[in-house]
């Protein structure tokens, strides 16, 4: 009968443990946040660029901070220091020791601060998305003639299959080839001197993709271009069909 007892003692002990240990780590995955949030960073040029901020935040703390560029890879800054009472963060600069790191300090929404490089100040910002941010990649341009050669210029780009980049990871460093996406980022860049993700140009490619395929592609750009029954010509009248519609909301 004691072992008995013993036996199951033992068995409540070491369940009681396993919910602890559960528990433990669970509570730390749930505390960690991650958050897709939108900022600038500034080129060596000096040129201000737009990118998408992936976070992971346990409370005020930041444990990591990854920057996505429109059209260029991707970059993990190095976070050194969290003041969690000042919400200040101190963070590095990917694989540059040269450059000095910085602190940014959350006040009014958003995280800010200065890169310094020799002689160069180089402003980051880093934030929650929001009504300006959209305007500010282009959500309040109306359709214009510059959106349709925007898009007749990415038909130009991608005029024949040798050209056409089937696998698209949202990377554009080649000038010999494109993916819908770089095609019209490298569009927008000779045209309009930028690129912005929500302009005219951008999203009536994505809507004609959806009037077309409705619901079958979750990234539409991305996911439409890698699509193996995708044709070069199927990628034409998509295309065509944005550029018409466009013409049309001029009209």
């Amino acid at each position: 009968m004691q072992s008995s007892i013993k036996k199951i003692k033992s068995i409540l002990y070491s369940n009681l443990l396993l919910l602890v240990v559960l528990f433990f780590f669970s509570s730390t995955t749930f505390a960690q946040k991650e958050e897709l949030w939108f900022g600038t960073y500034t080129d060596d040029n000096g040129k201000v660029c737009q990118g998408r901020y992936t976070i992971l935040r346990n409370g005020r703390a930041l444990s990591r901070i990854i920057l996505a560029p429109y059209g260029k890879p991707t970059m993990e800054f190095t976070v050194l220091k969290n003041d969690t009472v000042q919400r200040f963060v101190e963070i590095s600069w990917p694989n540059m020791p040269e450059r000095i790191a910085t602190l940014i300090q959350y006040a009014n929404g958003y995280y800010a601060g200065n890169f310094e490089d020799g002689t160069k100040i180089l402003p980051i910002v880093i934030k929650e998305f929001n009504f300006q941010d959209a305007q500010l990649q282009g959500n309040w341009f109306k359709p214009s003639a510059i959106e349709v050669q925007i898009i007749e210029n990415t038909i130009e780009l991608l005029k024949v299959t040798k050209r056409w980049n089937k696998n698209d990871n949202r990377v554009c460093e080649s000038s010999d080839t494109y993916s819908l996406f770089c095609a019209l980022y490298e569009s927008s860049v000779i045209v309009d001197g930028e690129y912005r993700h929500l302009r005219p140009a951008v999203k009536f490619v994505r809507e004609a993709i959806q009037e077309k395929y409705p619901k079958k592609y979750d990234h539409v750009l991305v996911d439409f271009n890698n699509a193996k029954e995708i044709s070069l010509k199927e990628l034409h009248d998509i295309l065509e069909l944005a550029k018409n519609n466009l013409i049309k909301a001029i009209k």
